[in-house]
């Protein structure tokens, strides 16, 4: 199908791209007119110690914490390196130093990071949110389009796509910048394949984008969004079964995707050296989640962040909710059975699906149901579509009636449990008393049973939240049937159906999402009183945070990086598997030589006394012991003694420093993290080998000038030459496929 529309269809498709954009405004209208930003900072105020100051029962999502404490830190590091040096490099401030473009879970091929070059932090931030929404639905709406479909039903999908809940529950992960380009990828290779290339030069190019958009896990959910497109492709050929067929079919997607992962070659090479195994899990373990399809249609019966989730019941978790619509469920189903559907549509939905359900979802999440949600969204437009065209009565009194009991048990169940409310409530109290083990879950008992009393209020079918999606759902159902049975004003219909969607979409979205005041500081995070204290006495040492209660909120470790205090550790995912763990006996001449200067020690427990390391801030949150043994990060050794002194550093930004060494200098030791990407020049000399010291620090041989010398180091991402080559390589390729391509098109033209 062509992407050229005619005249009047370019007038419908700007209409619809308006209402889109009205769409996207009103969904996110408290972070573009109410002054708030679009980030889980209550988390930091409620959950995180010693930053909290207020109680944790007032935080309104705490499955957010993640954003707070490893993407918002990771965003803010990468705008400091933009900022000072003009590029995405180091992070000094985290695992005694880190590369930023190595962090798999930053994404950090993502568009949306330019935005942090030339725009204030938190407008960076919320934008770059807010235009990934944005594509998604856009995408929708040019496939759907392109598939034919009329432009009020392509709004139905846009709204589906765009605010499925792992989107919504992941916003803040930022690997929803891989998924937003699912829609175009698909629209990109069935518009290939029609045109029958071989190169089709578009769907390397969304496929590249998807690649680029994620982390290395929201890889493979492109692979199996291609390899669903692939699989419906060759299905609907004559002679399937032929290995011939079945490789001519294979072989334009295995070129799209090689060519992809070619234009993605920076991604790929800086992240996979952290890549790590997932466990494995059983069929029996992954079949026990299907109840949790209801929530594909009403999401909150099982809970909502602000309670107990019963998905624990059937060992999984409440981010497994899989919800792009109640009504866009039900038309999706409708659409499974109708044989006129498109076939790409159903393989996306049903075998992500399945994948969901299978052994496969150890390593992929309920995350890879972006894919299904495509196929599901696509699916319920098309359906609705059809229903406009050929009628079909007796499916709407089944669905009444299916309707009606469902209701008619939930509000029985519901008055049984109100019935009981007293002892079931004592009972669920009783089982969270049970399970409360751990210090850090001991703290929250008052939470706990606050939130047990909150399912129970939940569940009940008379809760808003639950009324209102049965209205939205009702509402948008009633409508589907009168599309159905009538052709008078089938776009007041259909439009309903859109409006009754995006109305769930809010009603879901309101118990996930988090808004804040934009905090009024030069940091990320608002400055606590005892801060100042504490950066003065690490100055520029390093911090390592003991945990002796393995409580997971104790000062996540990303935090005081944000504040320019340099951590020996940090949080992430995917940890770097380079660095050395130090041992628990804190030595204090071996932590010094790995440049760390203090520990910050819970103060739930005990003041430790640690021979080589004296108390020197006392908080209610934490004690600051220094150690006795640092004498600073950076040293020179001269003549032929073994002896090292302290150098002092002459500047530094987050991926440079400088220093000017006195003759006689034969090497310099600078303990940050060693990377190989690290490189040292000399004032008016070449470039000086960086070396790796036994603590994983750098150490630089010094050339003997006779007389003072001027030293440079300087971080880039190792082998980018190589890689950028192929890179460029590979789009001059394509420059020079598309310019053929045209050329042959003249020549048949004349």
């Amino acid at each position: 199908m062509k992407m050229d529309f005619k005249n009047s269809d370019k007038t419908l498709l700007c209409i619809n791209i308006a209402v889109w954009v009205i769409c996207v405004v009103l969904f996110f209208s408290p972070a573009i007119f109410g002054g708030k930003v679009l980030a889980p900072l209550d988390c930091l105020e409620c959950v995180f110690r010693p930053f909290a100051t207020h109680p944790i029962e007032q935080v309104h999502n705490q499955y957010n914490v993640d954003g707070a404490s490893q993407y918002l830190p990771y965003s803010w590091a990468m705008q400091q390196s933009w900022k000072e040096d003009g590029y995405m490099g180091w992070n000094p401030y985290t695992h005694n130093g880190t590369s930023l473009p190595e962090n798999t879970m930053l994404s950090p091929g993502d568009w949306h990071h330019w935005l942090f070059a030339f725009l204030p932090f938190w407008t960076a931030w919320d934008t770059g949110i807010i235009l990934q929404f944005f594509l998604a639905g856009l995408g929708m709406i040019i496939l759907l389009r392109s598939r034919n479909v009329p432009f009020l039903y392509t709004l139905l999908g846009a709204v589906s796509f765009s605010f499925y809940s792992q989107f919504i529950m992941w916003m803040y992960d930022r690997w929803l910048g891989a998924m937003i380009w699912a829609p175009w990828i698909v629209w990109a290779l069935l518009r290939g394949r029609e045109k029958r290339r071989v190169i089709d030069v578009p769907s390397v190019i969304f496929i590249s984008l998807g690649f680029r958009g994620g982390h290395l896990q929201s890889c493979t959910f492109i692979f199996l969004l291609v390899l669903c497109v692939f699989l419906a492709d060759w299905w609907r050929r004559e002679n399937r079964w032929s290995w011939k067929i079945f490789v001519n079919s294979a072989w334009p997607y295995f070129i799209s995707g090689v060519l992809a992962v070619l234009l993605s070659l920076d991604v790929f090479v800086d992240t996979l050296p952290r890549m790590e195994g997932c466990k494995s899990l059983s069929f029996i373990w992954s079949i026990g989640h299907l109840p949790s399809l209801i929530t594909s249609i009403i999401p909150t019966v099982l809970g909502v962040p602000q309670t107990i989730s019963l998905f624990r019941v059937m060992d999984a978790d409440l981010f497994d909710i899989k919800f792009g619509g109640g009504i866009v469920f039900i038309l999706a189903i409708l659409g499974l059975f109708n044989s006129r559907a498109p076939l790409t549509a159903k393989f996306c939905f049903v075998i992500s699906l399945v994948a969901s359900f299978s052994p496969l979802a150890s390593f992929l999440y309920s995350r890879s149901t972006t894919v299904m949600a495509l196929g599901m969204a696509w699916l319920a437009a098309w359906q609705l579509y059809d229903l406009s065209l050929h009628s079909q009565r007796p499916i709407w009194r089944k669905i009444t009636w299916w309707g009606v009991w469902i209701l008619l048990v939930w509000f029985l169940g519901s008055v049984v449990v109100q019935l009981f409310h007293e002892p079931l409530l004592a009972k669920l109290q009783g089982l969270m008393e049970h399970n409360i083990m751990t210090a850090q879950q001991e703290g929250r008992r008052s939470w706990y049973y606050m939130r047990v009393e909150k399912l129970l209020a939940q569940l009940m079918i008379w809760d808003w939240r639950n009324m209102a999606f049965i209205v939205l759902i009702g509402a948008g159902l009633w409508a589907c049937s009168h599309l159905n049975v009538s052709s008078r004003q089938p776009w007041v219909w259909a439009g309903l159906v859109a409006l009754c969607t995006f109305g769930e979409q809010l009603v879901f979205s309101s118990s996930w999402l988090a808004y804040a005041d934009k905090p009024a500081t030069v940091y990320l995070y608002p400055e606590p009183e005892w801060l100042p204290e504490l950066r003065q006495n690490v100055k520029d040492g390093s911090v390592e945070i003991v945990n002796p209660h393995g409580d997971l909120d104790f000062l996540c470790t990303n935090h005081l990086s944000t504040y320019g205090i340099r951590l020996a550790g940090g949080y992430e995912t995917v940890q770097p598997k380079w660095l050395k763990p130090l041992g628990q006996g804190y030595d204090p001449e071996d932590y010094a030589k790995a440049g760390i200067s203090h520990l910050l020690y819970d103060a739930q427990a005990r003041i430790p006394i640690l021979k080589g390391w004296r108390l020197v801030q006392k908080t209610s949150g934490f004690y600051l012991l220094a150690n006795t043994e640092y004498r600073g990060r950076y040293f020179i050794q001269s003549g032929a003694d073994d002896v090292f002194r302290s150098v002092n550093l002459d500047w530094r930004t987050c991926n440079k420093m400088h220093f000017t060494v006195p003759a006689g200098t034969r090497k310099l030791i600078v303990l940050e993290s060693y990377s190989r990407g690290w490189s040292a020049r000399m004032k008016g000399g070449g470039k000086i080998p960086v070396e790796r010291t036994e603590r994983n620090g750098l150490q630089i041989p010094v050339p003997d000038t006779g007389r003072e010398t001027g030293i440079l180091l300087q971080y880039h991402t190792p082998y980018r030459a190589w890689y950028y080559g192929i890179m460029g390589g590979t789009a001059i390729f394509l420059i020079l496929t598309i310019l053929y391509q045209r050329w042959k098109r003249y020549r048949q033209e004349c």
